[in-house]
């Protein structure tokens, strides 16, 4: 990262519920993707695939950087706007394969809201700076209907994240 980069500490990684692939390090088999600012207000990460996410030998499965940018751009509109989101659109152009061991970086930032959505998109990038990888998504707030639902969170797991539910957005 750069000197410009500060690193975030994201507010729900310690809860012993979320084992987010992305971002838990608690995620044995997950990226724990540790995650920064960038001086322009955007989220980054920097990282480089294992064999054990490979496709093809030596190529990055797709799944697996479609994981990437969604975990970036998701956890940037978490930090913003004090929300959880679940992605209802996911774009991602392959411009070139990733790599197994080597590094990449990755940034996102909001590109608008409104409709009751949030609009992101994510960049990756090799360490001289060419374009691998362009993603845009399309992020809704979750109601508290739906983290009882679809995260079964109930009781005080659900108390205690709450501030994190029913946003609306413009």
């Amino acid at each position: 990262m750069t000197a410009e980069a500060t690193p975030v500490e994201l507010p729900w990684i310690d809860e012993p519920r979320f084992r987010c692939f992305g971002c838990s390090p608690r995620n044995k088999i997950g990226l724990a993707l540790k995650m920064y600012r960038t001086d322009d207000g955007g989220l980054a990460t920097d990282v480089t695939f294992a064999d054990d996410y490979a496709s093809y030998p030596g190529v990055v499965h797709g799944g697996i950087v479609s994981v990437l940018v969604d975990e970036l751009m998701g956890d940037l509109i978490a930090l913003d706007r004090g929300l959880l989101a679940f992605s209802v659109t996911l774009r991602t152009k392959f411009l070139r394969p990733l790599r197994t061991g080597t590094p990449y970086r990755a940034v996102a930032r909001v590109v608008r809201e409104g409709a009751g959505v949030v609009h992101a998109e994510a960049d990756v990038l090799s360490s001289d700076g060419e374009h691998h990888v362009m993603a845009s998504s399309a992020y809704q707030p979750i109601s508290s209907e739906q983290a009882t639902g679809h995260m079964g969170l109930v009781g005080a797991d659900r108390d205690r994240l709450a501030h994190y539910f029913d946003h609306s957005i413009g």
